[in-house]
């Protein structure tokens, strides 16, 4: 595969495995090169109900519409696990302010006792912060994480049989303590002719992300072999992207 040949992101159905053993490892093959070759792609046939995806974009709307000065309660900087509201222009990358809003949450767990859990990772494990007015972004968002923690475990399980080994290879490395996180984000975009970055150019340092796209907005764009390609939103599917620690 050349940068010339390659001006949009493959899609790969997930239902595939679901098939017969020839479809399936068919479909581990493909998984396999497609993430050595590129390391993105769409992902469809992930069995999530699009109703519940829509109804998600829903309440982070009604979120990110509250006052600020009630987002502003929730700042990640009243937090000790760094979850919680980011406000526009909050983060940098490469130097340059982030033109984006965002909500970081995690599973809903105690603080662990930091004379037991010695390193300093272990201070992100905590309780959320929620909006008291908007209850349901409490409901979707734990159940969004669990069932993309289900998703990402199917996608690890293929990808460990895909490189000849057994399919819960992973498995010890993602149990109970480990720390998926969800980030909800809204790019407001700037009037006038001034370029702004929604967020600069970077890799993601865990293992796998899962990104959905609204229906109708662009920006999002991933560098092959030096060249920018757009990754417009495809309705239904999600944007796998394989972090650096995998």
């Amino acid at each position: 595969m050349t940068t010339t040949q390659l001006t949009t992101l493959p899609i790969l159905d997930l239902s595939r495995t679901l098939e017969s053993e020839e479809e399936r490892a068919a479909f581990r093959d493909e998984m396999r090169r497609v993430t050595h070759e590129i390391g993105f792609f769409y992902l469809t046939g992930h069995g999530i109900d699009q109703d519940f995806i829509n109804e998600f974009i829903e309440v982070s709307r009604e979120f990110f519409a509250l006052p600020e000065e009630r987002k502003l309660r929730l700042e990640n900087t009243y937090n000790p696990h760094f979850r919680g509201y980011t406000r526009v222009g909050g983060e940098l990358t490469q130097g340059q302010v982030d033109w984006r809003e965002q909500l970081d949450i995690g599973p809903e767990r105690p603080a662990l006792d930091r004379t037991v859990f010695t390193e300093d990772f272990w201070a992100l494990q905590g309780p959320n912060m929620w909006p008291e007015e908007l209850p349901r972004l409490r409901e979707l968002s734990e159940r969004w994480i669990a069932v993309q923690t289900e998703l990402s475990q199917r996608l690890l399980s293929e990808w460990a049989a895909s490189l000849g080994e057994v399919e819960d290879y992973f498995a010890d490395s993602f149990d109970d303590l480990s720390a998926p996180l969800l980030k909800i984000a809204r790019y407001p975009g700037m009037p006038g002719e001034n370029s702004q970055q929604g967020v600069g150019a970077h890799k993601d340092l865990g293992v796998l992300t899962l990104l959905y796209i609204e229906d109708g907005k662009t920006g999002l764009q991933v560098d092959y072999e030096g060249e920018w390609i757009d990754a417009p939103p495809v309705t239904g599917a999600f944007v796998v992207n394989i972090g650096e620690m995998l």
